[in-house]
């Protein structure tokens, strides 16, 4: 059966160039993610920040060419570490090694690999279904999907988010999972090859269920354990301490959080992701980190503020720069050093960055 099912997901494919609603853009994406093969990964550079060369080791390079199995070296060990609605997998063995395991998950769960950034450490999937750009056209992600997305819409559409992390010694892998999905909000039965079919589907969303899920087929990808048993090692319990703490200005209020650096420097990275921003630069050594955000006024959802209002609608970019500082009880502060926003105005912009921040560190 398996092999009938390869066949014919073969013979769909080659079929794409014919449908009317897969664009050549598309065409191209899903080419470069399957047939490129990317750098590996060295740790931090003595300055502290997470760039990482294009080759790190020629022997990182031949796992990546000949290894073709996901699951580790036996004995490696993967811990599941962070709070509820903010663990990441820990993976006793070398960045160099499990950065192409990551990009194997993801081609066997499906997925199309849209960015590929290895001096950030991030690969992410397109989405799922359709295409997410305002380009022409439909993207299909999922192989075994093709049929059904070819006659039907999909109620929501998803995509996955993997970021690694050198960890605390050489032999370490911090890897942070997110998921986001978007609904279906268009109504309008599709009929291929009708130009006046629209789909429509809703901002994007973090999606706690699509990211457990993930992490654990992912932990039994690289263990080669089972899937019951990673979900029981996701599904573990953990308590999440922290606050924000105001002051006399608002640039005096920032995070405090009751854990040690390491431990809220990896959650904070984690937060981030699944508030939508995008990685610039990230300096563990001196606690420096730096993002963007294309879409800020998401941070806005379901916030309520008398006499002020959020345009929806307007082009924004929002910088971010954030300083990650020990204390000496053993905790951690997180601060925001610097907001940027290009293209419009956001009304209490650091205390709802601040909140959004903290909801996700709780």
């Amino acid at each position: 059966m398996l092999t009938f099912a390869a066949v014919a997901a073969a013979g769909l494919i080659s079929g794409c160039s014919s449908l009317p609603f897969v664009g050549d853009d598309d065409r191209e994406v899903n080419r470069a993610a399957q047939l490129e093969v990317p750098p590996a990964f060295s740790g931090p550079a003595a300055g502290g920040s997470v760039a990482l060369p294009e080759i790190a080791s020629a022997r990182a390079e031949a796992m990546a060419r000949e290894e073709e199995s996901g699951v580790l070296a036996t004995g490696t060990d993967i811990e599941v570490a962070g709070e509820p609605g903010s663990r990441y997998l820990v993976v006793g063995t070398d960045p160099d090694t499990v950065w192409p395991k990551l990009q194997g998950f993801l081609r066997d769960e499906g997925y199309s690999i849209r960015r590929l950034e290895p001096n950030v450490g991030l690969i992410e999937t397109d989405w799922t279904g359709v295409a997410s750009n305002e380009g022409p056209g439909f993207s299909i992600m999922r192989i075994l999907k093709i049929a059904q997305d070819t006659l039907f819409k999909p109620d929501s559409i998803e995509k996955v988010r993997l970021r690694i992390e050198q960890g605390e010694g050489e032999n370490e892998t911090l890897v942070f999972v997110t998921g986001q999905k978007r609904e279906l909000t268009g109504d309008e039965p599709l009929v291929p090859g009708d130009e006046s079919t629209t789909f429509e589907y809703s901002k994007s969303a973090d999606s706690s269920a699509l990211t457990a899920e993930t992490m654990s087929r992912l932990a039994a990808y690289l263990s080669g354990g089972s899937a019951e048993e990673s979900r029981a090692m996701v599904g573990a319990k953990f308590q999440a301490r922290s606050k924000v703490i105001s002051g006399d200005e608002p640039e005096d209020r920032y995070i405090e959080v009751a854990q040690s650096y390491p431990r809220a420097w990896n959650r904070l990275g984690l937060a981030l992701d699944r508030l939508g921003f995008d990685p610039v630069s990230r300096d563990r050594e001196d606690g420096e980190i730096e993002v963007k955000h294309s879409y800020p006024q998401a941070l806005y959802e379901g916030i309520v503020m008398r006499g002020v209002t959020v345009d929806r609608d307007a082009e924004m970019t929002l910088h971010l720069s954030l300083e990650v500082m020990p204390r000496r009880d053993g905790g951690t502060d997180v601060r925001i050093e610097k907001i940027n926003v290009a293209g419009g105005t956001l009304p209490k912009d650091r205390a709802v960055i601040l909140s959004r921040i903290n909801a996700e560190l709780e």
